[in-house]
């Protein structure tokens, strides 16, 4: 019998991460307090994998998760670099219910749910029907602001979560698919031990053509994500760096900056670029990103999901 593979998530069940890693049959899951619990679990090798939210589709990116990488990735000095990475992507559709076990939504005074939600259901707080007195509270997950309003006693609470956080702790449903953009989708990404992709590997050929996005020759396509530090901020400083990728032809399909917390308004760019990360290319384009750079990092190259773009 095959041992099942071990995958951490943002708990407790029920969570959209929860959703994603779901595979009784063949995966063992691991609830964790936080986004930061799963890196820990996956550097300490307890697990397997690790599947962490990345960005919505609405809200945007997921700035705890981009935070971590940060922190992992551009370690202080002295500090060793991890051996884990990001080894694949996958988008999962999010529909958020409103739960309570309030007769009447003017009843409530609180509403948990995670932050990142409050900015995709702005439209649907909005309106008057629920627009009550009531506080915003946030919770590490969106299950466990289902948690919140099943250990209420007074039922005056109620929660923005999934449909299976309402049914694992068999919550009234309130209104169903409240996000204000019904296209909404949030990107996950799993860390991982595995090799990074090689422009030469045949691993390809265990994915079916629904689970790949398909390139050019026939040949699934590939994403390499970076993550790097300037040498200096002079005036053009950032193109300069970026040319690396144009010069070689590599084309970036995103580009995103959190602060360094090193020094005042020094920032942390993350590029995704296209391409396998041993590439020919890829790797001029990284050569050529170290002469202008004073860190940088590869986070991992991974075939591109086929519901990139497509949702």
């Amino acid at each position: 019998m095959v041992s099942p593979i071990k995958v951490a998530f943002l708990g407790p069940e029920g969570t959209y991460t929860h959703q994603f890693g779901n595979d009784p049959q063949h995966v063992e899951i691991f609830p964790q307090p936080s986004i930061k619990a799963c890196f820990d679990q996956i550097h300490s090798k307890n697990v397997d994998y690790a599947v962490i939210p990345s960005e919505n589709s609405t809200n945007g990116q997921v700035v705890f998760t981009y935070d971590l990488l940060r922190d992992w990735f551009i370690p202080a000095p002295g500090t060793p670099a991890p051996r884990f990475g990001i080894v694949a992507e996958q988008f999962v559709a999010i529909h958020h219910y409103l739960f309570s076990k309030a007769h009447d939504l003017s009843h409530v005074e609180k509403l948990y749910s995670h932050p990142q939600v409050w900015g995709q259901v702005a439209d649907f707080l909005g309106e008057e029907k629920f627009n009550g007195k009531y506080s915003r509270i946030d919770t590490n997950s969106t299950a466990q602001a289902a948690e919140k309003v099943f250990e209420d006693p007074t039922n005056t609470s109620a929660c923005i979560s999934s449909k299976m956080s309402g049914q694992l702790y068999n919550l009234p449903t309130k209104a169903a698919e409240i996000e204000d953009l019904k296209g909404n989708t949030t990107r996950f990404l799993v860390l991982g031990y595995g090799p990074m992709l090689s422009s030469e590997s045949d691993s390809h050929k265990d994915v079916s053509l629904e689970e790949k996005d398909v390139g050019a020759h026939g040949k699934p396509s590939c994403v390499t994500s970076l993550v790097f530090v300037l040498n200096d901020n002079d005036p053009g400083a950032l193109c300069e760096a970026l040319n690396a990728f144009k010069s070689n032809a590599v084309n970036l399909t995103a580009i995103t900056s959190r602060p360094s917390k090193v020094t005042s308004w020094e920032y942390v760019f993350f590029v995704e670029a296209e391409g396998p990360g041993d590439s020919l290319p890829m790797r001029r384009s990284v050569e050529m990103l170290h002469e202008h750079c004073s860190k940088v990092a590869v986070l991992g190259s991974y075939l591109r999901s086929w519901r990139y773009k497509k949702q």
